[in-house]
């Protein structure tokens, strides 16, 4: 693989793709050349930092970590022709004004957020004030900074969307963070309309934390998540909600110690939680005197990492615990059960792993955004890459509980890529094929979407070594056959740094060659994740 070095003075600009200022609240229509298959017909949404800083009285105000820029959703509605292609709009809306607005009055924000750095200087007597403040859930939606994922018509959050018809497809969409805070926002105009948290599911989900990765059933449409209460005996609670009901349930309650976790596993009858070691200092406490997330959570590299497996259908709570050396992981990509002996069965799991945190700091703007002529942090001090790794759980009963605690058996790994998604016709179900982005060291960020091939522990790449361009997450939409595994197609919102233009690539997924592109005249902000929703 090439690489590039500190010394280069020709490097891929970002400043367009991180820090854009710009928000498209009337749909414009996109250039399409290539083609658009009309099965893609639908409606892309897309979540994520939009600008870091506003201009202030004092001078500015800036983000420090691009986890806590400024939520922006993205939608893109693409229509049929007569022609056999499509046409594509696209409109986005900065879902924060009032915070915006705050920091612009203020020159500062005291929220809690995930890395913001603070002052070095502020006094001991501030932050021992900042402890003992209670930290109020804002009903304002414009002050809730959800911008991690979106989804449409999210069980047990129907009652905050718009009044529309009957008829209407999207009745409301919800944007979650790893906060136990939860946004609402019309389908259409991307108003931010209503905030919410986990505890009006449920009275029992009054945990601060939460996870921004939801599994969704794929038969049923429910949904199951974790809360995490924390406190001298940090609680966690795996809960379900119904889509046909929409009543909640709490289906396990344990203790452990309280860690940051962004994503679990989910099988046909289990949840499986991994808590890695990234723990939180002070059981907890370290939020309120640190004021952001990053700073209060340290790396124990001497721990042990523990496998929570919760039966998801039979009310048994946890069935099986099991340990594994430490890692750290953001995103999990897929798991799967498979028939064991004597009324058990074994989980295989699949997760992009780390073997630390340095990820975490690696991801403020300052390593992102060269401003020196050279490439950035982001690739230059990378301690290590993301790894597929694939776990066996062996032996989890079906119908009793394990009391002992067993050792996973680490079945594989290779070097790949982040943010993975799949077929999502093969959620739950053994997969060959993951889809993710790629920094293979052309550019400051990442510059290839992968394909990668748990078969053969290869990666296959989309994306110009010499003109290298920066994808944010594939999205897979499958073809409609219903037969190969990768018949379907990509969809990714790319950046053309140079030009300073973002456009919505449409790839084969067999073969990772470009079928169309729509393109906009103005960058679109690198989001972190987006859901896609077919019309018909």
């Amino acid at each position: 693989m090439g690489s590039i070095t500190a010394t280069d003075s020709k490097i891929h600009p970002l400043e367009a793709l991180l820090a854009t200022d710009r928000e498209q609240r009337e749909p414009v229509e996109l250039r399409v050349t290539g083609t658009f298959p009309p099965l893609l017909a639908g409606t892309f949404y897309r979540n994520g930092p939009g600008t870091h800083r506003v201009d202030s009285k004092t001078g500015s105000y800036a983000r420090s970590h691009w986890f806590d820029g400024f939520a922006q959703l993205h939608r893109f509605q693409i229509v049929p022709t007569d022609d056999g292609n499509c046409r594509v709009f696209y409109n986005s809306r900065f879902q924060v004004d009032a915070l915006m607005d705050k920091a612009r009055r203020t020159g500062d924000l005291k929220e809690i957020t995930f890395g913001q750095k603070r002052d070095p200087c502020e006094s001991f007597f501030h932050k021992m004030k900042s402890v003992f403040e209670p930290t109020a859930i804002d009903s304002n939606p414009q002050m809730v900074n959800a911008n991690v994922t979106v989804f449409a018509n999210m069980p047990g959050m129907l009652k905050h969307g718009p009044a529309v018809p009957a008829s209407s497809q999207f009745k409301v969409l919800t944007c979650l963070t790893d906060a136990n805070q939860i946004t609402h926002a019309n389908p259409e105009t991307l108003e931010p309309i209503a905030a919410s948290t986990q505890q009006e599911l449920h009275p029992d989900l009054k945990g601060q934390l939460s996870c921004a990765h939801p599994q969704f059933d794929p038969e049923t449409g429910d949904v199951y998540n974790y809360n995490l209460h924390l406190g001298p005996r940090s609680t966690i609670r795996i809960y379900h909600t119904s889509a046909s009901t929409s009543n909640t349930e709490v289906i396990a309650a344990f203790s452990t110690k309280a860690a940051y976790i962004h994503s679990f596993f989910m099988t046909k009858d289990y949840i499986v939680l991994c808590v890695w070691p990234s723990y939180f200092k002070g059981l907890g406490a370290s939020i309120l005197w640190e004021r952001n997330m990053l700073d209060a959570m340290k790396f124990d590299s001497t721990a042990q990492t523990h496998w929570f497996v919760v039966d998801r259908k039979g009310h048994r709570g946890v069935v099986a615990k099991f340990v594994s050396p430490p890692f750290f992981a953001f995103h999990t990509i897929n798991a799967f059960q498979e028939p064991g002996d004597k009324n058990t069965v074994d989980i295989i799991c699949d997760v992009v792993q780390y073997a630390n945190m340095d990820v975490l700091h690696r991801a403020y703007y300052q390593d992102f955004l060269s401003t020196d002529g050279k490439i950035s942090n982001f690739t230059l001090n990378r301690s290590e890459t993301p790894m597929t790794v694939r776990y066996r759980l062996p032996r989890v009963p079906t119908e009793s509980t394990i009391t002992t605690v067993a050792a996973v058996e680490r079945v594989f790994e290779f070097e790949s890529g982040e943010l993975p998604t799949i077929n999502p016709r093969f959620a739950t179900k053994r997969a060959r094929y993951h889809y993710c982005v790629v920094n293979r060291g052309h550019t400051s960020f990442f510059d290839a979407i992968g394909k990668v091939d748990l078969e053969t522990q290869t990666v296959k790449y989309w994306g110009s070594e010499t003109t290298p361009h920066t994808p944010s997450e594939p999205i897979f939409i499958p073809d409609g056959t219903g037969e190969a595994e990768d018949a379907g197609y990509l969809l990714s919102v790319v950046l053309n740094g140079e030009a300073g233009t973002s456009y919505l690539v449409c790839l084969d997924a067999r073969t990772l060659t470009e079928v169309g592109r729509a393109e906009h005249d103005h960058a679109i902000s690198f989001g972190l994740h987006g859901s896609y929703y077919s019309a018909v």
